[in-house]
């Protein structure tokens, strides 16, 4: 079965810093950018492959391993239809599933100068956007896991396209 992978909190601000692409060779992944975005096209199940990475991996972190088909279903309910044009899209990976849900939308701060707005979950992932203003005083993960109260990571809409388009669906 093939699968997204998504570490969390590997090369942000200096800590745990490795070498996706060099890291993606060794097991036989494919990699997507610097922040520990991966796809598997086999690797057996979902805990599997996160034991295998883990175990490899130079140092301690979440890894979340998503199903083709769940990027897939993501993808084609395309969350952000009518997204301002100066908000920037991204999603966010939910280690597991929150004991409750807020309301949504969700705005931080609240008002017309929000910076960060979520929706509702799809499945495991939160769709959001942020926009810049003056400088940044909240972001998309850390908005998540506070409201949410449990662990992620955030990616961009783009980078979310390019793994569904080298997901095979099997």
């Amino acid at each position: 079965m093939p699968w997204a992978i998504f570490l969390r909190g590997s090369n942000v601000g200096g800590a745990r810093v490795f070498s996706p692409a060099a890291f993606a060779k060794t097991l036989g992944l494919e990699n997507l950018g610097a922040a520990g975005t991966f796809v598997a096209r086999t690797g057996g199940s979902a805990a599997a492959v996160r034991d295998r990475i883990a175990k490899a991996l130079p140092f301690e972190t979440e890894v979340l391993v998503v199903a083709a088909a769940e990027i897939a279903d993501l993808v084609a309910r395309d969350p952000f239809r009518g997204l301002p044009k100066v908000a920037k899209p991204t999603v966010t990976v939910l280690v597991r599933v929150p004991k409750s849900l807020p309301r949504f939308p969700a705005d931080f701060p609240a008002g017309a100068a929000w910076e960060v707005r979520l929706f509702p979950p799809v499945g495991g992932f939160v769709p959001g956007c942020y926009r810049v203003r003056d400088r940044m005083r909240h972001y998309p993960n850390e908005v998540v896991e506070k409201l949410l109260g449990v662990p992620a990571t955030t990616r961009g809409w783009p980078t979310i396209l390019k793994v569904a388009a080298r997901l095979p669906l099997d």
